[in-house]
């Protein structure tokens, strides 16, 4: 008997975690415009008038992998000089050094080998004619499968782990949210730490009050962890947990200080589509409010049935701009609200 309520709880557990019977409202009050063909975008970062953009398609790597960055002001998606021969990163972080002049990237980088590292650059020129001068890589048998990275400071830095153990037998049931297999490392500057585990599918992080907090969206949670951070050591204790009704993939910061999300709805089409690019699924793009760095409340801002965008992977927000990439599909969209 026990058995099999633990059989059901873990059905009704993996349909929920997967939004098996979700469904999604389309609307966008605004116009969209594809502003690059690249193999699929991870990640975006803004600053000094640039959008840095991660490409690198989740179906495997290519020769066009790399950080690009795309001048707001107007002009075309540039690839950037200066990244390793094996690089193809999935999440970034920027840094500005205390006295505004430097800018500073880090990437997760999956090799063409399938190890695992953080790497971090200089950007040189960053309003202008932008560079990366590699700074240094980091690797470590605690990276088991990093989706993003949040800095911290120009040698600390937290990675969220989208899963966490090295037991095949534990893959499929932490793959469908059954159990939990995420977690979040602190780097500081010398070694990796554990700082939070237990988690649903760790695929992104994101600093916010001023680093008083790091918030960690949870595709298989379909929900927004939020920790406070403990400054000089980086642990972090868990303050709570908002749902969002749809699995985050990437977090990002508007010029108000409110967090954008993108997310999946039905992460069973999201797979199907990963597994065949006919199969186009649904995008979402959300705004949720803070409160001393907490989050508060959702609002939907952006959402298609996948004609226009299929599994939005990031949403940026500058202005009345939105930027829309998907790992999945192949073009960056900008959107006027």
């Amino acid at each position: 008997m026990l058995a099999f309520v633990a059989l059901v709880s873990a059905l009704v557990r993996g349909v929920w975690s997967n939004g098996v019977f979700s469904s999604v409202n389309t609307g966008f009050a605004g116009v969209c415009k594809v502003a690059a063909t690249v193999p699929g975008v991870q990640d975006i970062e803004t600053a000094n008038g640039m959008a840095f953009v991660s490409v690198a398609s989740s179906r495997g790597p290519g020769a066009a992998d790399g950080i690009y960055a795309l001048p707001l002001a107007g002009g075309t998606l540039r690839k950037l000089t200066g990244a390793p021969r094996d690089f193809h990163p999935r999440g970034l972080g920027l840094y500005h050094s205390p006295d505004g002049t430097g800018l500073f990237l880090m990437a997760v980088n999956r090799r063409g080998t399938g190890k695992f590292s953080i790497d971090s650059f200089e950007v040189t020129d960053p309003a202008g004619t932008p560079a990366l001068v590699a700074q240094g890589t980091i690797a470590g048998g605690m990276l088991i499968n990093p989706q993003d990275v949040a800095v911290a400071s120009p040698v600390s830095f937290y990675v969220a782990n989208g899963t966490a153990g090295k037991n095949p037998l534990l893959h499929i049931p932490q793959t469908y949210g059954i159990i939990p297999g995420g977690n979040v490392l602190y780097f500081n500057g010398t070694v990796f730490k554990e700082v939070a585990d237990g988690l649903y599918g760790t695929r992104s992080l994101i600093l916010t009050g001023g680093g008083t907090h790091l918030v960690v969206g949870g595709v298989l949670s379909r929900s927004l962890t939020t920790f406070t951070r403990e400054i000089f050591s980086g642990d972090l204790t868990e303050d709570g947990n908002l749902l969002l009704g749809t699995g985050p993939e990437k977090l990002s910061l508007d010029g108000q200080g409110q967090l954008l999300v993108a997310g999946h709805a039905n992460l069973m089409d999201w797979r199907a589509f990963a597994a065949d690019p006919a199969k186009r699924t649904t995008s979402q793009i959300f705004r949720v409010s803070l409160l001393n760095g907490v989050p508060q409340q959702v609002a939907q801002v952006y959402a298609n049935n996948g004609s226009e965008m299929a599994g939005a992977s990031v949403g940026v927000s500058v202005g009345r701009r939105l930027l829309i990439g998907s790992s999945l599909d192949g073009k960056l969209l900008d959107c006027t609200q």
